[in-house]
């Protein structure tokens, strides 16, 4: 089929959600596609910036921006804008989980390690949780709070450790510290390419707390939901087949049959 550019985006960038949106009716799809490339183009933000005030001000165009679409305005000419305000007129989508994206991605560019598994955790709450909350609003679905925190948080812990060779190379760090440093290592050495072995009881404490998070998600009655606990099981599943090593081979390619394997959890209930 012929992708929009916001689907081609979501495609290449975050497959994972390309593939979660392909489990939505077909004319939800493209909104959202407008959402999850809007996420895309904030969370690479650190990314394409030489330095911290030109992140913020790339931050702050898409803070104005959307603040424009809430004020009634016309969106601005922009490939991901555009869609995206019709998206928010379509589904009447709150702008607080908006700002509260924009506010958790300033944190990236502070390039500062969270001091405990805690701060990582909310972290991945503050990155993750409201954009699941405007997916379920485009999905047609609803789910309670502490349900949508769960699998927001599950989600994301699984994505940063899967990410965190990328990261390193890039001089970031989301790990715990007080983790890292009772494991013997910290964000210096790693930058540098050592103590990577000492990473196992680190990775370990961290999967299985995003475990426990997933285990929160109920089965029933949210899809969305479902799909997120199942996909973070997976990850969770093969990064333990890994033996914790997140420089293993295995986990340079997607677990074996991902499509399949939500497709059955979509299935049986």
């Amino acid at each position: 089929m012929t992708l929009s550019y916001c689907g081609e985006m979501v495609r290449k960038h975050d497959p994972d959600r390309f593939l979660l949106s392909l489990f939505v009716k077909p004319g939800r799809r493209e909104a959202l596609w407008a959402l999850y490339a809007f996420n895309y183009e904030i969370a690479r933000t650190r990314e394409v910036v030489t330095e911290t005030r030109l992140g913020l001000i790339r931050l702050q165009w898409w803070r104005d921006a959307l603040a424009g679409v809430y004020d009634g305005k016309p969106p601005l000419k922009h490939q991901v804008l555009e869609p995206l305000a019709a998206a928010i007129a379509a589904y009447k989508l709150q702008r607080e989980p908006f700002d509260n994206l924009l506010y958790a991605r300033e944190f990236d560019l502070e390039d500062r390690a969270p001091v405990t598994l805690e701060g990582m955790a909310n972290y991945a709450d503050f990155t993750s949780t409201p954009l699941v909350k405007l997916s379920l609003l485009i999905a047609g679905e609803t789910a309670s709070d502490e349900a949508v925190k769960a699998a927001g948080t599950a989600y994301a812990l699984t994505g940063l450790l899967r990410a965190t060779s990328v990261h390193l190379c890039q001089r970031r760090c989301y790990l715990p510290e007080d983790l890292l440093h009772k494991a013997g290592t910290d964000i210096y050495e790693l930058y540098e390419g050592k103590g990577l072995e000492k990473l196992k009881p680190v990775v370990q404490e961290v999967a299985a707390f995003a475990r426990k998070q997933a285990a929160l998600v109920p089965r029933k009655p949210s899809l969305h939901l479902r799909l997120l606990r199942k996909m973070s099981e997976i990850y969770i599943a093969q990064i333990e087949k890994a033996g914790y090593g997140l420089f293993s081979a295995s986990l340079q390619h997607p677990p074996p049959m991902l499509a399949l394997r939500l497709w059955w959890a979509s299935a049986i209930f």
